[in-house]
């Protein structure tokens, strides 16, 4: 398996986990990333303020995965999204296709939509498939019980996406129990994280993360397991600020899947970056790993 490997903006400069983790395990399990050269923004900070600026961006990412000859895979939740929503829309309005082309072709590139993009999630569960991941844990997370927060973009609008059920997904679940670890189910698992609205209304952001980590809280996990940057920076560092802002200590460490995936699969916590977070899951790691 080939993948065109498309790492966004955020995870290539803020986490390192996620990148070093996530090209870990799929050595491990036999998909080959190939680093997409010259790649731009997916465009979604841009789609509210201009729609055909967004579709240029975009569409120029999958131009550079079709020279390629590779179907992409990304890490992103925003990005799938984005490059998902964009491809369907171009594939579907040829009118569009080609008011979009005349922009790429200032920069010798051409959209013909001949590529798909999956996140990572969908190729482990399609591509590789539960049975297969399982063979390959060496180290069974026996005991540990996480929570899961899939996000939102990933999900909606579920006719482009196609990821999962976008009211009761499973997906994430099913592969975080591959690795042995037991899952459970908190109120609100599906609502939004509050990270998007960053920036606009802090305060609400905050009460929306706090009702999710309280809910978290309450069902006894040993950690939260996210698919997205986004939203893994809003659970880890928001702890920090709810901590210095409104005295209460969650400590709940957040984890990316292929962290929780690399551990079950015999990698060490320095490979895959697991010290990195705000939230320290140094208890974790030794009830886990016997402190390897």
């Amino acid at each position: 398996m080939r993948y065109a490997f498309y790492l966004g903006c955020v995870i290539p400069t803020r986490l390192f986990a996620y990148e070093a983790s996530s090209r870990k395990v799929c050595r491990e399990l036999g998909i080959e990333l190939v680093d997409m050269e010259d790649y731009i923004c997916c465009g979604t900070p841009i789609e509210a303020v201009s729609h055909r600026t967004w579709l240029v961006m975009a569409a120029y990412n999958l131009a550079l995965a079709e020279k390629m000859g590779l179907d992409i895979l990304t890490l992103c939740n925003g990005c799938v999204n984005s490059l998902k929503k964009a491809n369907a829309g171009l594939k579907e309005d040829p009118g569009l296709r080609k008011e979009i082309n005349s922009v790429l072709k200032k920069f010798g590139m051409e959209y013909r939509g001949r590529v798909e993009v999956k996140h990572l999630i969908k190729v482990l569960y399609e591509d590789v498939g539960i049975e297969e991941i399982k063979k390959k844990v060496k180290r069974p997370l026996t005991g540990l019980v996480a929570a899961s927060h899939v996000g939102c973009h990933v999900l909606k609008p579920g006719w482009v996406m196609q990821h999962d059920s976008p009211e009761r997904p499973k997906i994430l679940d099913e592969l975080i129990e591959a690795t042995g670890a037991k899952t459970v189910d908190y109120p609100y698992k599906t609502e939004c994280c509050g990270q998007t609205l960053r920036g606009l209304n802090d305060g609400i952001s905050l009460a929306l993360l706090q009702k999710k980590l309280g809910n978290i809280e309450d069902a006894k996990a040993d950690v939260l397991v996210t698919i997205c940057p986004a939203c893994n920076m809003q659970f880890d560092m928001g702890q920090m600020e709810i901590r210095q802002k409104f005295k209460k200590n969650y400590d709940i460490p957040v984890m990316h899947y292929p962290e929780i995936l690399g551990l079950a699969f015999g990698i060490g916590k320095e490979d895959l970056g697991v010290l990195t977070h705000k939230v320290k899951p140094t208890k974790l790691m030794k009830e886990l790993t016997n402190g390897l």
